[in-house]
């Protein structure tokens, strides 16, 4: 799935990112910015949600009989965001092989996906932590 496809990604204008080193990308538009002329908590945290997806998707490719949903986020905006805002994403914690693990043994698992977001100048303006349900399809998820 890309996930630049979703209607609301292409709604905001979401875009794999035009930079080395980054997944995702908003561009410099004037419809994201607020009311201290800055990119708006929203719009970061729409482009952080889809980075978590994105690198999700991209790291379980080889499965495609799971069902992934967002259980939990944490964010922590850290400085005001001008220009173009790009995305990175890696594991918090368990890695792609205990999620594995986890998924054949008991056919669900949890991970946390670390998303950093950065301006124009490569500052960290926004960090965030999205944990991660995952089930193999026809599975219970109580």
């Amino acid at each position: 799935m890309d996930v630049t496809k979703l209607p609301f990604n292409q709604f905001i204008g979401l875009k794999l990112s035009d930079r080395s080193g980054y997944l995702l990308m908003l561009e410099n538009r004037p419809e994201y910015r607020n009311h201290l002329d800055t990119v708006h908590a929203g719009a970061q945290f729409a482009l952080a949600e889809a980075t978590s997806g994105y690198f999700l998707l991209n790291e379980f490719s080889e499965l495609t009989d799971i069902i992934p949903v967002v259980r939990r986020v944490e964010t922590k905006y850290r400085k005001p965001a001008t220009g173009a805002v790009y995305s990175k994403a890696k594991y918090q914690e368990s890695g792609k092989n205990e999620i594995l693990e986890s998924l054949n043994q008991t056919n669900r698992a949890l991970l946390k996906v670390e998303v950093s977001l950065f301006d124009d100048s490569g500052i960290l303006v926004m960090q965030s932590v999205f944990e991660w349900f995952i089930a193999k399809s026809g599975q219970s998820n109580s």
